[in-house]
């Protein structure tokens, strides 16, 4: 990803108009960055984010994580299915990871499925994350969340 974050800086108009599945693995510091870079592939239909932890986050840190309010065209019009992958090692509501869900929920208008694979689990925590995911406020009607 940070490759990706280089080259847009140095050639903003980078395109992958063709581009319909695609997997990525960024660490936490590096999310906010995602949303641009999904820009410059209008045709995205299938996502897949591993999220790698190198240092737990702190909390404020994680408070400090915006996403652009501009929507990437693939999550209006073609965007179906996000796979993500990672470990959540804190409350689910404050974890990144669920900030990223919470992104891809609420602004992707045809999304049909979002899974979430949690690694750490405990019955309690998968209740805790699910009742969490449950809150979230979907664009798409059609929309899975596993």
């Amino acid at each position: 990803m940070m490759l990706i974050n280089d080259y847009a800086i140095i050639e903003p108009r980078l395109q992958l108009p063709n581009v319909s599945c695609m997997a990525v693995t960024i660490c936490e510091a590096d999310l906010k960055g995602l949303p641009t870079f999904l820009r410059s592939c209008p045709k995205l239909k299938y996502l897949i984010v591993g999220l790698d932890v190198y240092e737990e986050m702190p909390s404020e840190e994680i408070d400090r994580i915006t996403f652009s309010s501009i929507v990437p065209e693939c999550l209006l019009s073609s965007l179906k299915f996000v796979d993500i992958k990672t470990d959540i090692s804190r409350c689910a509501e404050c974890a990144p990871e669920m900030k990223l869900v919470k992104y891809f929920i609420e602004n992707a208008a045809i999304l049909k499925k979002v899974t979430l694979h949690v690694n750490h689990s405990s019955v309690d925590d998968d209740i805790d994350i699910a009742k969490e995911l449950l809150k979230i406020p979907r664009r798409s009607a059609t929309c899975f969340q596993i």
